[in-house]
């Protein structure tokens, strides 16, 4: 059993009744929200302390000492410093273009997954409307049944038929129930709205 199971199954003990989802477009808010907090976090990385960045283009100074053995002050630079502090500039900012686009297509690919969750879910909420319509049919036929029984005009076999009959068509009612609290539950914990 996966984690996020196991916490939609704590979640479904938490949660009496069936809540309505949020709308989409918060749904989809969320998500943003949740993936531009990661894009942030991993850009943090990425800060940087100027504070005495001048010293590493400093020439540096020193004694060289000629043929003759005469000590000489000399000056020297290395270009190559200069080569590599911008191209590690230039590798920073192309990896924190890369943290923004998979931050994106992340929040991209969520929303997909959400969008696809939630029509399932609309889906099986007009389902469950109509097995309740034809629950309460089903409710009327069972009561005349019962009515007939008392009566006796039908076997203790044809009522126990009936009644069985009625009993499972019940519960299909409650486990498309169950089935669209999980599914609620799926669409919560993808947009990262538990707990709210």
């Amino acid at each position: 059993m996966r984690l996020r199971d196991v916490l939609i199954c704590c979640l479904l003990v938490r949660v009496a009744g069936a809540q309505e989802l949020p709308p989409l477009g918060e749904l989809y808010a969320s998500i943003d929200s949740f993936y531009a907090a990661e894009v942030h976090a991993n850009l943090l990385e990425f800060r940087e302390d100027r504070k005495g960045e001048w010293l590493k283009y400093v020439p540096n100074v020193g004694l060289t000492y000629t043929v003759a053995g005469d000590p000489r002050p000399s000056v020297s630079f290395n270009t190559g410093i200069l080569y590599q502090a911008k191209r590690d500039k230039q590798r920073n900012a192309a990896r924190r273009r890369s943290i923004e686009e998979k931050g994106g297509l992340q929040a991209a690919h969520a929303r997909g997954r959400v969008a696809k969750l939630y029509a399932s879910y609309l889906l099986k909420q007009e389902a469950l409307s109509a097995r309740r319509e034809l629950l309460s049919i089903d409710e009327q036929l069972f009561r005349m049944e019962e009515d007939r029984y008392r009566q006796e005009e039908i076997s203790p076999g044809d009522f126990l038929n009936a009644k069985r009959g009625w009993l499972v068509k019940q519960q299909a009612v409650e486990d498309l129930k169950m089935e669209l609290e999980l599914l609620r539950q799926e669409i919560l914990v993808e947009s990262f709205r538990m707990g709210r």
